[in-house]
């Protein structure tokens, strides 16, 4: 019996470690690969406070121009839906800032073509 019990603590522990992990105060869960020819769909962002969400090309490891942008409120943002100026060449990634220097939160968006 107290095995079972000390078994159940150890996972609980490792549980709510990992969860706490990827819980930080900020982050992006871009969802599944995605046409990024007009609108790019985000998940969830969360921001620890009023931020901006700005979808960038990227190529061979660079940023390059920037696609578009949309506003998003300090919390969880469902469903964040981001219209491009122009299509991705290839993939792109998203930023989120809430000054527009400083990076909050960084994920890969995965381009079909």
């Amino acid at each position: 019996m107290t095995n079972s019990f000390k078994t159940l603590a150890a996972a609980a522990v490792v549980a709510v470690a990992g969860s706490a992990a990827f819980a930080g105060p900020n982050y992006i869960i871009p969802g599944q690969a995605q046409s990024l020819t007009s609108t790019v769909n985000l998940d969830l962002v969360r921001a620890d406070t009023n931020s901006t969400v700005y979808i960038y090309d990227f190529h061979n490891g660079e940023r390059g121009a920037l696609l578009g942008s949309e506003a998003v409120h300090a919390g969880a943002n469902t469903n964040v839906k981001v219209q491009l100026s122009r299509p991705a060449i290839s993939d792109a990634i998203v930023v989120l800032s809430n000054d527009g220097v400083n990076t909050l939160a960084v994920r890969d968006v995965n381009n079909v073509q």
